[in-house]
């Protein structure tokens, strides 16, 4: 079949091709691709497929085809000329209309605080009541605090007439010890006292070697592990492969997938940043939170080149905890109200580089230009020193 889907793009120029065996696909890089010739390829496939899903936006093309067995995404992105089609076996899709039930408990989203001093935790309550969680930090501390934390906060702002906390999907940017491994342990210890619906991800294959630096052995730890405790643990929850163009929705909220590793592949991947995720939240109330996680400065990139203007949101969670990775490209068109730092107090305020207790120097957001920029040009900031909700009616700050 993939012969097939190939053939079918003759005359178009197949720039590079890579195997992702651990999701049971294949992507396809097309280059100097037209509107026109994206039309005829699209087309042609149409009519031996069933189109489950098709979008414009801002000029980017976007669908979703079928068999019985198999799937097949197709991205097109006029603003640089390329295609990007993913090829596999037929998993979950996110269904095309908003659930019926929406309920009508306040929108929030919390940035948690941490003890741990690296980490993202993001915590949504969705307006049944339900939760999206997206990664959740490094579990590093003996008495594994952050998690307890986290447990109690969604135990505690559970609605009365849910038995236990419901997560009506958890999302994982990238496979870093400080966005997973918190995620991985909480699972483990509460597991059997939430309610786990859906768990997401879109990770390379690992054992490929995609990521260059010597790194790379721990993120294929995170990937198996993770396959590991879902398959022991969770053999009931929708299992998620995420990918652009996608809107995953749930109640009050969409969740667009804007950016994945396989929009940023072939570039160099030195570390699993450049494989980070970046989705925006998209809220009933009109409101909008940019989370880029941990995408690295080529990735912000190619995220301006294809989106431009339609990356402007209310909230900015920003990239890679303040530290090197944003850019300030990239953060002219988000243009937040609100900026979330997922990062200690100390590495948020301190003017320089600091030595920590352990005796080593640690580097803090002023020392790069990006955030130095979002620091002059914006007056509300929140770092996880901290555990901070915001309305999402009005942005203001829940106590």
């Amino acid at each position: 079949m993939l012969d097939f889907i190939t053939a079918k793009g003759k005359g178009l120029t197949l720039a590079n091709t890579y195997a992702n065996a651990k999701n049971e696909n294949v992507v396809l890089r097309y280059t100097n691709v037209s509107e026109a010739e994206f039309e005829e390829y699209y087309h042609s496939l149409s009519c031996d497929f069933t189109v489950y899903d098709e979008k414009t936006v801002v000029g980017n093309r976007f669908a979703t085809l079928l068999t019985d067995t198999n799937e097949l995404h197709i991205c097109f992105y006029p603003a640089i000329s390329e295609m990007r089609v993913i090829y596999g076996t037929r998993g979950w899709l996110p269904p095309k209309t908003a659930p019926a039930n929406v309920g009508n408990e306040p929108l929030t989203v919390t940035q948690m605080g941490l003890i741990v001093n690296s980490g993202e935790s993001i915590v949504v309550t969705l307006s049944d009541g339900s939760f999206l969680l997206i990664d959740g930090g490094k579990e590093a501390n003996d008495d594994h605090q952050d998690r307890k934390n986290l447990f109690h906060f969604l135990w505690e702002h559970k609605p009365a007439h849910h038995e236990k906390p419901k997560i009506a999907a958890w999302l994982i940017s990238h496979a870093h010890t400080d966005h997973i491994n918190l995620c991985q342990e909480f699972l483990k210890e509460y597991g059997d006292r939430v309610e786990l619906e859906l768990f997401g991800y879109n990770f390379p294959d690992f054992e490929t070697g995609i990521i260059t630096a010597s790194e790379g052995s721990k993120e294929l730890h995170w990937q198996i592990t993770t396959k590991e405790l879902l398959d022991a643990r969770f053999p009931n929850t929708t299992r998620y492969t995420m990918h652009t163009g996608q809107s995953l929705l749930l109640p009050g909220c969409e969740v667009e997938i804007l950016l994945t590793w396989e929009d940023f592949w072939p570039q160099e991947m030195p570390s699993a940043n450049h494989s980070s995720f970046i989705i925006r939240l998209k809220f009933d109330t009109g409101k909008t939170v940019m989370l880029p996680c941990d995408a690295w400065k080529p990735a912000t990139a190619v995220a301006v080149a294809v989106w431009g203007d339609y990356l402007k949101s209310d909230v900015l969670q920003v990239v890679h905890h303040g530290l090197s990775g944003g850019n300030i490209a990239f953060y002219e068109k988000v243009m937040p109200e609100v900026l979330l730092w997922p990062t200690p107090e100390i590495r948020f305020v301190s003017p320089e580089p600091y030595i920590n207790e352990e005796g080593s120097k640690k580097a803090v957001a002023r020392q790069f230009e990006p955030s130095r920029w979002l620091i002059e040009h914006f007056d509300r900031h929140y770092h996880h020193g901290k555990t901070v909700t915001l309305d999402m009616r009005d942005l203001s700050e829940l106590q």
